[in-house]
């Protein structure tokens, strides 16, 4: 899945607030859909002061309908400056009307291009890679089968003492294996 770059008519955004460039992405696969409005913003100060504006206005003229939309739909505040701490932890815990993150402190503000793959990225991992040894054949290191193979189930005294045995033979090894590593 990709997140790819969609026409959206944010007039309604753009007559409030001059200085933030507003974009939609939207994911590329219909089975999952995630939408993001980006909010562009050089100055970190402006985030702060009108996050909750922008929210509003959004869930007015944008937020789709169904029981888990909100779930599907992000707003991005994308800064060069620094959000202090305190007020992205405050912005990105709010859970009115959309999930909200904040990519702060980035070189330069993006060009369109680089915006999809900072959120291709930051929403969907597109940065994780799978460590090489997952395909290596491991041997195992220990077989539990020949521990409990013919464990007694019933209740008798005698039963629950080999059982108790068997469990302390599989805790001696584990030990023993332990120590060896180390």
């Amino acid at each position: 899945m990709k997140l790819l770059r969609r026409d959206c008519d944010f007039e309604f955004l753009n007559s409030e607030f001059r200085d933030i460039e507003f974009l939609m992405y939207r994911s590329d696969d219909s089975l999952s859909y995630i939408s993001c409005i980006v909010c562009l913003c050089s100055r970190a100060a402006d985030i702060v002061a009108s996050w909750r504006v922008i929210q509003n206005l959004i869930s007015v003229h944008h937020q789709p309908q169904g029981n888990l939309a909100s779930w599907n739909v992000y707003i991005a505040y994308m800064t060069n400056g620094q959000v202090p701490i305190w007020d992205k932890y405050q912005i990105e815990n709010d859970k009115y009307m959309a999930r909200k993150i904040i990519i702060d402190g980035l070189p330069s503000m993006p060009i369109h291009e680089q915006v999809g793959a900072y959120l291709d990225e930051y929403l969907l991992g597109s940065d994780l890679t799978l460590d090489p040894r997952v395909n290596e054949p491991r041997e195992a290191l220990l077989s539990l089968e020949e521990f409990v193979r013919g464990a007694p189930t019933d209740q008798k005294v005698e039963s629950k003492e080999k059982r108790a045995s068997m469990i302390k033979n599989i805790i001696e090894l584990l030990n023993k294996n332990e120590n060896q590593k180390s």
